[in-house]
């Protein structure tokens, strides 16, 4: 659960200092007053990376040389605190004092969910940003998975190289062998994950669908290039071998998990190409409160992130929303309270971001 949130030079803020609601917290403020900002802060010092940017520079208010954030926040009714200095060529991390020199040594213990916007382009767009959602749900359920993707994005990556450098085929395929080894140890193992993932993803998203949609059936599907039926390791083996000369040819490596898609469809249909916009943010709600569910089955805390798309759901499916939320923290950014205020009882936070103004359920707070 998050306490405490403090930026120095952070984005539009010189200096911010906020404390948490257990449950639900409301960001008030006109566009471009920094709402995201909060929101983005928060996303960071629980990943280590912003959800809208990969610059750091675009992080740090402009004149200065670097930004700081910290957040603190409860675990196991533990007291835990997150640093990140933000300069342009990189961060620094502390965690509980500690410096933190590489993503295996940080533990992360603040779990959120993150729904905003550009979300949708999970629907909409590329098998790349698919891949990137499912991933980040997996490495969270499975440190075996994490460690497992990191591996093979590695191997991958020195594969590629060696496809791009060696000028000698038989020196080439010599090399390729040893990398092939371990991708397809390595993607076996994804592909076995992915597989049970998407399969209980997909039933507790289609449940939730019908009741938001009133009955249209939603189904995320696996869909990897190799036959996953059967043994997959056996069945990458077979698929690298026969595919080896026009890996060489083409000086990429075409097959494995780093191309595999979730396709997703509303009653037969292909969102991507053939749903509304209404559609694919019911799809995108069912898929995050989905998301909430499978973390908190893990006995694991999980804090709701809503970035600007309350306002775009219907009075339905907000109220679906904070239902699934329940005793949950949730922090919502808006710019009218009417979006919200007949929906929610007196146990909130109400932050005027643009006059640091805090209500608590309508009394003013200290």
């Amino acid at each position: 659960m998050l306490k405490s949130l403090k930026l120095v030079n952070y984005r539009s803020f010189s200096k911010l200092y906020l404390k948490f609601h257990p449950k639900k917290n409301i960001i008030l403020a006109n566009n471009a007053k920094g709402k995201s900002n909060v929101i983005e802060s928060i996303y960071m010092l629980s990943f280590l990376k912003s959800f809208r940017t990969e610059r750091n520079a675009e992080l740090i208010k402009f004149g200065n040389a670097s930004a700081y954030a910290s957040f603190e926040y409860l675990y196991k009714d533990i007291l835990n605190r997150v640093e990140i200095t933000i300069e342009p060529k990189g961060k620094l991390v502390k965690q509980n004092d500690k410096m933190i020199k590489n993503a295996k040594e940080y533990n992360q213990r603040f779990e959120a969910v993150l729904f905003e916007p550009f979300d949708l382009n999970i629907l909409k767009g590329a098998p790349g940003h698919r891949r990137k959602y499912i991933d980040s749900i997996l490495t969270r359920l499975s440190p075996s998975y994490r460690d497992e993707l990191l591996s093979y994005n590695k191997v991958l990556m020195n594969r590629n190289k060696a496809l791009k450098m060696y000028k000698d085929k038989n020196s080439l395929k010599a090399v390729l062998k040893s990398y092939d080894t371990q991708l397809i140890t390595l993607g076996a193992a994804l592909v076995e994950k992915r597989k049970t993932f998407t399969e209980n993803f997909n039933a507790i998203c289609k449940a939730i669908h019908m009741d938001l949609s009133g009955g249209d059936e939603l189904l995320i599907e696996y869909k990897t290039n190799i036959d996953i039926d059967n043994d997959i390791k056996m069945a990458y083996e077979n698929a690298f071998n026969a595919n080896l000369d026009k890996d060489i040819e083409r000086k990429t490596t075409a097959l494995g998990p780093h191309r595999d898609d979730y396709p997703i469809s509303i009653g037969g249909n292909e969102a991507r190409k053939f749903a509304s916009q209404g559609q694919l943010r019911t799809v995108m709600l069912a898929m995050k409160i989905a998301e909430l569910k499978m973390i908190r089955s893990f006995n694991k805390d999980v804090t709701l992130l809503l970035d600007d798309v309350f306002s775009e759901l219907d009075k339905k499916r907000k109220k679906y929303l904070l239902d699934a939320v329940g005793d949950m923290q949730v922090i919502f950014t808006l710019q009218d309270m009417d979006d919200i205020k007949d929906l929610i009882d007196d146990d909130y936070l109400l932050i005027k971001l643009e006059t640091n103004e805090m209500i608590y359920g309508g009394r003013n707070g200290r």
